[in-house]
């Protein structure tokens, strides 16, 4: 009696295989979730300094804080804005944005 079908030792290779690309792929994915994040955080770095210069040219002075380019009507950045991709916050000091 013939049957049709993956003995044993065969799925067990077949489930190795695949385990090891696994373990080889994983690693290179997380990694790049991490730089995309990092390099989105630099955006926004760069988003909310050219807001501070609009500030500046409308108001003829330097934010001191971050929550003076937060208002009722988003007119410079929204709170959502205040904070990086990867959670941290965003600060102002000497007219620069900079992340903590």
């Amino acid at each position: 009696m013939k049957r049709n079908g993956f003995t044993l030792i065969e799925m067990i290779f077949c489930l190795s295989i695949i385990l090891l690309i696994l373990l080889l792929v994983i690693p290179s994915v997380t990694s790049k979730n991490s730089i995309v994040r990092d390099k989105g955080c630099q955006a926004q770095v760069e988003v909310i300094n050219a807001q501070i210069v609009l500030y500046e040219i409308e108001n003829g002075e330097l934010p001191d804080s971050i929550e003076d380019l937060i208002d009722e009507n988003d007119t410079y950045i929204t709170r959502k804005q205040s904070l990086c991709p990867n959670g941290k916050a965003i600060e102002i000091s000497e007219g620069k944005a900079y992340v903590e």
